[in-house]
């Protein structure tokens, strides 16, 4: 080997592998960035859903008043048998 040769193999190796860290650092950073993305999204998605199930306990503690009952049945557009039911007028 001729004198300095073995100094530029290691050299080359030295920036080889600081390239390869260098690499392996971006592709981590762009991980964690991916994994925050979702991380927000999915906290979205629980946070409506909370909201769904507090609105769904609301409407079953609710369950056993005829009242309510008879509301959200109108809201559906139920009638009684002697009750007609009109169309609004424009």
């Amino acid at each position: 080997m001729k004198p300095g040769a073995f100094g530029r193999i290691v050299y080359v190796f030295f920036a080889l592998g600081t390239a390869h860290l260098l690499l392996l650092a971006g592709v981590e950073a762009q991980r964690g960035w991916a994994l925050r993305q979702e991380m927000r999204i999915v906290s979205g998605q629980l946070e409506a859903l909370e909201a769904e199930v507090a609105a769904l306990k609301s409407e079953l503690d609710h369950a056993g008043d005829p009242s309510y009952l008879e509301a959200k049945a109108r809201a559906l557009g139920y009638v009684y048998p002697e009750e007609v039911l009109r169309a609004p007028s424009r």
